[in-house]
């Protein structure tokens, strides 16, 4: 009895040991690839504009909340201040020990996406650990390497949406529900539909299903624990959001209504029925989606994984309105099901010849999606004008004008500027819209969208105005086979920074 103690010993000692050297490894390689992305786009867009200004305010503000952006800009429909708030407490000292030594307030923007960026990829850790023990090492560590080799899920997990930060509690309760935890489930699960974003009611409403058919967890249970979250998180969102708004509301309930029952979301765009199949999610998965359809038959335990991610993906498709981001909480789960073909095809690849060539195909599959995802960052890079144009503003006259009023177009708002780069105090950062050539003569500085010096509406300013600076952005690809690598980045003349002529006389 002994020796077969002292050999589960030395057994656990070979394999456990190294796999977990090998997940502190990739732990490393996860964070720095996130904060890679952060720096190459520190930059966010409009659509990110409500989280990223709501914590701007919280640390500069603090309970001034008249002083807040959404008061000037509420957006279509109020958003929580839950996500923010929890951001902004936890980057707190960092941002302030910055402060006291200097820095600039752009650096507290960076912090912020890197707090945000720490707690969605804590709960990836958290759910990859359910992986492991529902699955065992080999598929949680494929599928640490498929989503590290391809760019959506690591490239949001910093963006400040309402999307990402549900995918924590999202990611949380899911760790809960393989680790075979119905009332913790529930009760995370409830967090992230009542607070964050409600159609999760439907992907995570698929599991729950599951759960109940096959007995796992009883009705009365759903009942119960489901009564005692709707107790708590609704007058959580409710109390705290009212605070912030200045009247009584349920953000989440506002944007349902907004969505579902008025349908106004289809005024952003409509795509057609199946786009999420044959577009966003081939551009979300990379190469690794070819594993997909092996993975119910190489290891049936993948179709409890499977279900909820076609159900919600299929029942979301019929809203007119469809973007990437809207579908992202199904990614791990995706790749865990992608993960578990990778990892017994990668098991069986000493037995054969044709074995051998597939375990050759797997790696070569994650180099192609590396490859992808920074050609994808390099690209993303350029979509952010508006954040190039104001960095390059400061740049030029910071030194030289201790005063001065900026006027900053549309595009430049939607593509990057925000209250973190608005740096300087002394400066008069203006976003009024529809203003006229005669009330944009007035400011010493102007932002603008153009595509060349003598664009129409920039005519007027040719003569009491100087051009500084010029800030290009993505255009297109072009293929050009004589060439290697056979693609090039073209880009566009997209924002304009012209400076008043001082008039002598």
């Amino acid at each position: 009895m002994t020796d077969m103690v002292n050999t589960r010993e030395k057994m656990v000692d070979k394999y456990t040991v190294p796999n977990s050297q090998m997940e502190k490894v990739l732990d490393c390689l996860l964070y720095s690839l996130s904060l890679l992305y952060i720096a190459a786009c520190p930059f966010t867009k409009v659509e990110e504009s409500y989280n990223l200004q709501a914590m701007h305010d919280l640390l500069h503000h603090g309970a001034d909340v008249d002083q807040y952006d959404h008061h000037t800009f509420p957006g279509v429909v109020p958003r929580t201040f839950l996500g923010p708030l929890c951001v902004a407490i936890i980057s707190f000292p960092l941002t302030s020990l910055v402060t006291l030594l200097g820095g600039s307030k752009f650096i507290h923007q960076l912090i912020v996406r890197a707090v945000l960026t720490c707690l969605v990829l804590g709960s990836f850790r958290v759910y990859r650990s359910a992986v492991r023990n529902r699955f065992g090492t080999q598929v949680s560590t494929w599928l640490t390497l498929l989503t590290m080799s391809q760019f959506h899920f690591l490239f949001y997990s910093s963006r400040p949406l309402p999307n990402t930060m549900a995918l924590v509690p999202v990611l949380l309760s899911l760790s809960f529900w393989l680790n075979s935890n119905p009332t913790m489930f529930i009760f995370t699960a409830a967090s992230s539909i009542l607070i964050f974003r409600g159609e999760l009611a439907m992907f995570l409403g698929a599991v729950l299903l599951m759960e109940l058919v096959v007995g796992k967890v009883s009705l009365l249970r759903v009942l119960v624990v489901g009564l005692v979250s709707l107790l708590v998180w609704i007058p959580l969102t409710v109390a705290v959001d009212s605070f912030f708004w200045g009247r009584l509301l349920w953000p989440e309930a506002e944007v349902m209504y907004f969505n579902l029952v008025l349908n106004k979301s289809s005024d952003w765009g409509v795509q057609p029925l199946l786009w999420y199949f044959y577009s966003a999610l081939p551009r979300a998965l990379g190469s690794s989606l070819l594993l997909l359809p092996l993975a119910p038959i190489l290891d049936r335990r993948t179709i409890i994984l499977l279900f909820p991610c076609i159900t919600f993906i299929s029942l979301y498709s019929l809203l007119p309105h469809k973007e990437l981001r809207f579908i992202i909480y199904t990614f791990p789960v995706l790749n865990t099901a992608a993960g578990a073909t990778a990892a017994r095809l990668w098991i069986n690849r000493s037995k054969s010849s044709l074995s051998r060539l597939i375990s050759l195909a797997l790696l070569g599959h994650l180099v192609l999606n590396l490859l992808a995802s920074s050609t994808l960052l390099y690209v993303s890079s350029l979509n952010y004008p508006g954040g190039q144009a104001i960095r390059t503003l400061h740049q030029l006259e910071v030194s030289t004008t201790p005063h001065l009023s900026v006027h900053l177009d549309v595009l430049a708002c939607q593509t990057g500027v925000t209250r973190f780069t608005q740096e300087v105090p002394d400066w008069v950062y203006d976003k009024t819209e529809d203003l006229s050539d005669e009330e944009l003569g007035r400011f010493s500085h102007l932002v603008v969208a153009g595509q060349h010096r003598y664009t129409l509406h920039l005519k007027h300013f040719l003569k009491t105005h100087k051009f500084i600076g010029q800030v290009d952005s993505f255009s297109g690809l072009r293929f050009n086979y004589t060439n290697f690598p056979p693609v090039e980045v073209e880009s566009k003349p997209a924002l304009y920074i012209l400076k008043k002529i001082k008039d002598d006389s």
